[in-house]
């Protein structure tokens, strides 16, 4: 008559087929999806143009009547080169 073995010492058991397949599912999607959203948003279209547009105005006005200082202007330096 074959032995069992005692279970494993951290109270653990051993996870089965069906949820080994899970969990790979898992971090599989875990970490193709935020590389599927980054590629989505590589494309700009007419509304975001548009809405670029509109962002720029109103900091262009801001700025006219509150001017930025030297590090804001070295972060928009920045901010412009990577984009």
């Amino acid at each position: 008559m074959p032995h069992r073995s005692a279970p494993p010492a951290t109270g653990r058991r051993a996870p089965r087929k069906k949820e080994t397949v899970m969990l790979t599912l898992l971090r599989t999607a875990v970490l193709v999806l935020p590389l599927v959203a980054v590629a989505a948003c590589q494309n700009e279209g007419p509304a975001e143009r548009a809405g670029e547009s509109i962002d720029n105005a109103g900091q262009s006005i801001k700025d006219a009547i509150d001017p930025p200082g030297p590090a804001e202007k070295a972060g928009r330096a920045i901010d412009r080169a990577v984009d």
